[in-house]
């Protein structure tokens, strides 16, 4: 199999897995999801070699969280755990400068298909509880009793029923995030006139968005719609006029911002949620006063919080049922790594959106809808951090590596093919 081919493959590997890692846990349970996510290392190392990586030249905030994290492990909690953590960490990145130094044209049609297939995997496997099994499906490594709560149901088999679905992922946020990348991956290549079939690609994340109803998701969708309106002003009305609308949009965000402050009890009723964010206030309570105990190191880098783990077993408990995050990244980056990892964290995120802004500015003439990709993505995994701990696990963490690597991947692997001058200029 030829190189290029290979890593392709590998790639796809890598995206899939990484954006429904919960589905892959339901399947096969941790341990053999850890050894299944081991050999996918070991062979991202080896192409990693094959391509001559030079990992020095990898940008500093990126380098700088890894080393924060390995180091992290002598004062943490659980240090043997805080080192599996670690570990996961690094090889999420080695395997998001694999993915990155693909050409990006690759990359794209990688993760659309891989999206696109996940979200109507998602909408099949949902029916096929519905209509075949006809009654909950749990996790398929361990043993529920009949009358456990909803939320550990891997499906509820509820999409005809109107119930919120949460698909391939046993996750309807997480879902709804699948959902959100495959329609802006999907709408940019529509408007590149790429894709024949753009309304069935672009229809097909709308109806999943709908089902999963997702109050994360449906914030995220709106700030991802209004970059994109200014991003198409600022691709046809440049100086002035962009301006103006530019200061618009901002005085109309303001108001909305203070609209829904003003009247939160009103909007949580309309989206069916509590007006503690389904008792996220609690968990951010508790999270906050965990991280001050060491607030300028944190208690130890883990990523995710492993539900075997004191105190990670019972910090998120609610109502009975414990939630393995912080729902909010910057707290969770606080409580594990403390100020100095928030500002390294913020370091990450400059670098990403930098790079982002900097491909669609220097995009060739009739190239901006493809080089928009990265920068609307990134806007959707800053909103959904503000509720959701996921962006810094996973895919999340695999897009972000990606955007802060950006125009120096071909310094980074000198054997990586040559990308094509509309994106991402070296």
């Amino acid at each position: 199999m030829p190189s290029q081919t290979r890593r392709t493959v590998l790639a796809t590997w890598i995206l899939a897995n990484a954006a429904c890692g919960d589905m892959v846990r339901n399947v096969i349970g941790y341990p053999a999801w850890g050894a299944m996510v081991l050999a996918t290392f070991v062979w991202v190392a080896v192409e990693l070699v094959l391509l001559r990586v030079r990992l020095w030249r990898l940008p500093v905030p990126l380098v700088a969280f890894a080393a924060l994290a390995l180091v992290s492990t002598a004062w943490a909690i659980s240090p043997l755990w805080s080192l599996v953590g670690t570990l996961i960490l690094v090889g999420t990145m080695a395997s998001a400068v694999l993915v990155a130094s693909l050409p990006y044209r690759t990359i794209l049609d990688v993760a659309h298909w891989v999206m696109q297939g996940l979200v109507a995997g998602s909408l099949l496997f949902e029916l096929w509880v519905a209509l075949v099994l006809r009654r909950p499906l749990f996790p398929l490594w361990a043993d529920y009793p009949a009358d456990v709560s909803a939320e550990l149901h891997w499906s509820s088999g509820a999409i005809l029923a109107g119930g919120r679905i949460s698909g391939l992922m046993g996750n309807a946020n997480l879902l709804g995030m699948v959902a959100l990348f495959a329609l802006i991956i999907a709408g940019c290549r529509a408007a590149a006139r790429i894709d024949r079939l753009w309304p069935l690609w672009m229809a097909l994340p709308l109806l999943t968005q709908a089902l999963t109803r997702s109050a994360t998701v449906l914030f995220a969708t709106a700030m991802v719609a209004v970059l994109a309106f200014l991003v198409i002003a600022w691709v046809r009305w440049r100086g002035a006029v962009f301006y103006r609308i530019f200061g618009v949009a901002i005085a109309a965000g303001l108001v909305c911002v203070g609209l829904i402050v003003g009247g939160w009890e009103h909007v949580t009723e309309f989206l069916g949620r509590d007006a503690d964010m389904t008792g996220r206030f609690d968990i951010w309570e508790r999270v906050i006063a965990l991280g001050l105990t060491s607030p300028v190191v944190g208690v130890g880098y883990l990523g995710y919080w492993i539900p075997w783990v004191p105190p990670f077993d019972s910090l998120g408990e609610l109502h009975g049922m414990v939630y393995l995050q912080a729902h909010d990244v910057w707290l969770d980056v606080f409580m594990q790594l403390g100020i100095v990892g928030v500002l390294v964290w913020g370091a990450i995120q400059y670098r990403a959106v930098s790079n982002s802004l900097g491909a669609l500015y220097r995009a060739a003439p009739g190239s901006h809808a493809l080089n928009a990709i990265p920068l609307l993505l990134w806007v959707a995994l800053f909103v959904q951090g503000l509720a959701e701990s996921r962006p810094w696990i996973e895919i999340g963490m695999l897009f972000l590596t990606i955007f802060a690597i950006g125009p120096l991947r071909r310094q980074i692997a000198p054997r990586a093919p040559r990308t094509e001058a509309l994106v991402l200029p070296r």
